[in-house]
């Protein structure tokens, strides 16, 4: 994969290869030196360089509205662009941001262009108290920026350039670029909602000078403040986030909510996420779509473990990719048990360098599950519910109950399988299949295995369950929530 600042040039003149390319003896290229410029106040200016190929004239021919036209010199090669004033864009009669089309034209008549988007857009820097492996986005129309030079617990990267390997929405992440050792983008506004921000997942990969990708990290787009009033919940004597990593709701009243709600899967020791189910009731198996820096398609791949592919540096280098279990490694994804996993389960205050949750925060360990019930009685409709609210007997949240995405096939299920043989043949029945289980994991390991919350609805008795620590494969995708690291 090509990273997204090494092609600004080939983005913003797209358009004029398109123009020019009928004429290839007279073709010619306007680009600009970033994709973006972004002014922090009214009445600020900003200058950014160009690059022109085969240009005979050149001009400004287009600006966001109430914008001065910006000031070109075009012998050293910078356009410099003045916000409007506060006054104006109170009164409405300017805009925040906007496009700044350059145009020029070859020397045989031929008409080219660079698109430079511009904006009056604060900026926010997510890693200014401490680097992470997830970074919470929670402001639209934002200009944010983090640490892209460091791992997740501070060691160095040689980070060349970046790219984005996948988003939930093609126009998620925007604008990304490198500048003095950050990673600079921007979110927009949702577009059903202009008042709201658009939420959504997305990917960023660090690469070297030779193209190769080093590290990533989550960037979780929402309007979920975890210090927010009643955004988390004491449990156990853990400060706990009250959704899913990587969710953009915590409910089942609508179809849509229990969608929203399911967040992102991690294989255990991973750190970079698997994106959720197409469909709420996941009857497919199959992932939500996902789209890469050019805005196509992409898709997760499987590989079965193996010398090559079961280790922790395959696994960072292959963030898409889906490492399934093998008989060998008791399907672990890792064949080797010598690489580091998550953060220790008995030390509440410490977090491992693969860690996915945000800064201050880390993968639950098994204690903060222990004990957990039920709330209420299983019921006629349960199937319908898709997880339940658990509590410790002092406080509850409601937890989705999302499934696995298998170790064999990295598939999403989401069907509980009782372990008695004569149960496990009646559920071949459509009107008693079971719809629902949920699995979240811990830090905690178990052998070869490691713990995780699980708990069901079991449709042919009408009954349901919880386990708090089970034991599971390794390789498989779990859900996860975030508790606060003590120490801090």
């Amino acid at each position: 994969m090509k990273g997204f600042v090494k092609l600004i040039a080939v983005v913003v003149t797209a358009a004029a290869f398109a123009v020019s390319c009928s004429k290839d003896k007279d073709s010619g290229a306007v680009s600009f030196d970033k994709p973006a410029v972004f002014i922090d106040a009214p009445s600020g200016m900003a200058t950014v360089g160009f690059t022109l190929r085969n240009i005979k004239t050149l001009s400004v021919t287009s600006q966001p509205t109430g914008w001065d036209e910006p000031m070109l010199d075009q012998t050293t090669g910078m356009l410099t662009v003045i916000a409007p004033s506060a006054t104006a864009l109170e009164k409405g009669t300017a805009v925040e941001s906007g496009t700044v089309v350059l145009a020029g034209v070859t020397p045989g008549g031929t008409s080219v262009s660079g698109v430079l988007f511009v904006g009056v857009v604060k900026t926010v820097d997510l890693s200014a108290a401490g680097v992470a492996n997830s970074y919470m986005a929670s402001v639209k129309e934002t200009n944010y920026l983090f640490d892209v030079m460091h791992k997740g617990d501070g060691s160095p990267l040689a980070t060349d350039h970046l790219g984005v390997i996948w988003k939930s929405a093609s126009g998620l992440v925007q604008y990304l670029q490198m500048e003095n050792g950050k990673a600079s983008f921007y979110i927009g506004a949702d577009t059903e909602d202009s008042n709201k921000i658009l939420k959504g997942n997305a990917v960023i990969g660090a690469y070297d000078a030779n193209d190769e990708l080093i590290w990533s990290w989550h960037v979780w787009a929402t309007d979920y403040d975890p210090e927010g009033e009643n955004a988390s919940v004491e449990l156990n004597g853990y400060t706990m986030m009250t959704r899913n990593l990587g969710a953009l709701a915590n409910g089942n009243a609508t179809t849509s909510e229990i969608l929203a709600s399911y967040g992102l899967y991690y294989q255990w020791g991973r750190k970079d996420p698997f994106i959720g189910p197409s469909t709420y009731k996941i009857s497919s198996g199959q992932g939500a779509a996902m789209y890469n820096d050019s805005g196509s398609r992409t898709y997760v791949t499987m590989v079965a473990s193996s010398a090559e592919t079961g280790t922790m540096d395959y696994a960072v280098k292959h963030p898409l990719t889906f490492v399934t279990g093998v008989a060998e490694s008791n399907n672990d994804w890792l064949l080797s048990k010598s690489d580091a996993g998550w953060s220790s389960d008995g030390d509440a205050g410490a977090k491992s360098v693969n860690d996915p949750c945000p800064y201050g925060w880390r993968v639950a360990p098994s204690a903060a599950f222990a004990g957990l019930e039920i709330v209420g009685t299983p019921a006629a409709g349960d199937e319908e519910k898709f997880g339940w609210t658990l509590t410790d007997g002092k406080a509850e949240s409601f937890f989705m109950g999302g499934g696995r995405r298998r170790y064999d096939d990295g598939k999403i299920q989401n069907i509980y399988i009782p372990k008695d043989e004569a149960k496990m043949k009646l559920y071949t029945r459509a009107d008693i299949a079971q719809p629902w289980e949920g699995l979240y994991w811990t830090t905690a390991v178990n052998g070869t295995q490691s713990h995780a919350l699980h708990f069901w609805y079991e449709k042919l008795t009408g009954t349901g369950g919880i386990a708090p620590a089970e034991a599971y494969a390794r390789a498989n995708g779990m859900q996860v929530r975030c508790v606060k690291v003590k120490n801090l």
